[in-house]
């Protein structure tokens, strides 16, 4: 029964995707393996569920629109690049993870 209990373990099942479709801040960015859950194992993006996920949006939209509620997290990394001068925040915003902040004491020393 081993190799079936390892071949559950690389293949996404029900019991993987609650945390794919989270929004509780440890399930954020975890387990989207696509068809083999081996790549998250891989990537250290694996999570198992330690509590019954909470489901939804991060934050509030405020609006039903489709195209909105799709694009809006868009808009507001384009409105958080436009908004800051330097370069590695630009890139941080774009690159980092959700949530990503510019760390302020070392923007004020260095303004590179």
């Amino acid at each position: 029964m081993q190799p079936l209990a390892d071949l559950w373990q690389a293949i996404p099942a029900a019991l993987h995707d609650p945390v794919a479709l989270a929004s509780d801040p440890e399930y954020l960015d975890r387990n989207y393996g696509g068809i083999l859950i081996v790549w998250d194992r891989l990537f250290g993006s694996f999570q198992p569920e330690l509590h019954r996920p909470t489901y939804g949006l991060t934050t509030r939209v405020g609006t039903h629109r489709i195209v909105r509620l799709q694009t809006h997290e868009y808009a507001a990394i384009v409105r958080d690049v436009r908004r800051t001068p330097r370069l590695r925040d630009k890139l941080g915003y774009v690159f980092g993870p959700p949530g990503w902040q510019p760390d302020t004491a070392s923007a004020e020393t260095c303004p590179v």
